[in-house]
């Protein structure tokens, strides 16, 4: 394990290239649609709508109608962990965009919906989003407001779930797309890891308030037991409880403690079950998380999140441009106070951005088939490709640790064993 110290990493410029269209020396690798006809070898490159020229001969595409960009953001109190900083993290790298000259010759529209968690709301934001003319949209992280989102949009538009993990919303035939790896990756990683440390027993805190929260202890089960470890026990709980007694009182009763506690939780909650761990004289259990503890900044807690360990999206290193980015949304003012889900909606619109210059066009189809067909796009958090994924980009997690109130760079991995 290393600490990280973040030193000073200057974005690449091939990374506001590949979001802004570039020149004809950019070195962006994109694939370009398939729109082969079947039983016909020709392939057509006539214009989509929304363009005057195409970039299929490497010319520069110039534009005639700006791409428009819409975020139903869940603002609410589940959503905003994520929500809230991605929202406006997104408006940096529309901005960052814009200087550098847009997309096709034309400044980035951005749009903010307000969902608040609430499903017919989503529904409702997604139809003013597409009468106000957004040729793509961000999503929420979550299926409870995400699914309503994709039903609403029916594929008139792509839509990029910046934070969510939940692989059931990544659906390239109606136009959906993660920006993230899925919840099996994730919680396959932490049960890989807990093992190749020696830890072989474990209990699960799990809820059924929504699937993110009781599939992932199921996958890091599955993937715990596969390789040799043994489950103690799953604990329920609510997202409504602020108070964990019970399941740490259960957990204390055991024959043996276990070596690890793996959860999807989240604070302020995380905080709570922490200090009654501790309170219980359990404090040596070794607590694992997912990309949860890193949106709700489990290193908040203070001491008692010490030697916590979670899956992470990204973490400033030389090959990234996320120290650079969250610099530069800083001197912005923008307000985002974790790592990953600032750099996340930084790549979803460049996700977007990339795929409006390679089809030289907003129009919604040709959007989602170029997009289902990206290979090795430079991002905020790296590169990432979706042509054959199934929507679900293939990506590393990075565990980190808590040491000293700080998250700590450990590795980045991509688990043998993913659940299907």
């Amino acid at each position: 394990m290393r600490k990280r110290i973040i030193p000073a990493v200057l974005m690449s410029l091939s990374l506001v290239a590949a979001a802004c269209g570039g020149d004809d020396e950019s070195t962006t690798t994109v694939a370009p649609p398939d729109t082969t006809v079947p039983g016909d070898s020709a392939v057509d490159t006539t214009a989509a709508p929304g363009a005057e020229t195409t970039i299929a001969d490497g010319t520069e595409c110039v534009l005639d109608a700006p791409l428009k960009i819409g975020f139903a953001a869940d603002l609410g109190e589940l959503g905003a962990f994520s929500d809230q900083p991605g929202s406006e993290a997104a408006q940096v790298m529309v901005d960052t965009i814009n200087a550098a000259g847009g997309v096709g010759g034309l400044p980035v529209e951005y749009v903010i919906k307000d969902i608040q968690g609430d499903p017919a709301a989503t529904q409702r934001a997604a139809q003013e989003l597409l009468d106000d003319g957004v040729n793509a949209i961000i999503g929420p992280p979550f299926a409870s407001t995400g699914a309503p989102l994709l039903d609403a949009v029916d594929g008139a538009a792509p839509i990029v779930y910046m934070a969510s993990t939940d692989p059931a919303l990544a659906d390239p035939a109606r136009g959906a797309f993660l920006a993230s790896f899925s919840d099996q990756v994730q919680s396959a990683a932490m049960a890989e890891y807990a093992i190749a440390q020696g830890d072989m027993t474990a209990v699960t805190l799990s809820s059924t308030d929504d699937v993110y929260f009781s599939g992932n202890p199921e996958y890091f089960t599955e993937v715990f037991e596969a390789a040799g470890g043994e489950m103690l026990g799953d604990y329920a709980f609510s997202l409504a409880d602020a108070d964990f007694s019970t399941q740490v009182n259960d957990i204390a009763s055991l024959a043996e403690p276990p070596a690890v506690l793996f959860t999807a939780m989240v604070m302020p909650q995380t905080q709570v079950l922490l200090e009654q761990l501790k309170n219980a004289g359990l404090g040596d259990i070794v607590v694992l998380g997912v990309d949860g503890f890193d949106a709700s900044v489990v290193w908040s807690a203070g001491d008692v999140a010490n030697g916590v360990v979670f899956a992470a999206h990204t973490f400033p290193q030389d090959d990234n441009g996320v120290e650079q980015f969250l610099a530069d949304a800083t001197a912005a003012g923008a307000n985002i106070e974790t790592i990953s889900f600032g750099a996340l909606a930084a790549d979803a619109v460049q996700i977007i951005a990339a795929a409006a210059t390679e089809a030289c066009s907003v129009d919604g189809a040709a959007l989602i088939s170029t997009i289902d067909n990206l290979v090795n796009v430079p991002v905020t958090t790296g590169t990432v490709s979706y042509k054959g994924t199934g929507g679900v980009p293939e990506k590393d997690v990075v565990i980190l640790t808590v040491e000293g109130g700080e998250p700590v760079f450990v590795e980045a991995v991509r688990p043998e064993n993913i659940p299907s």
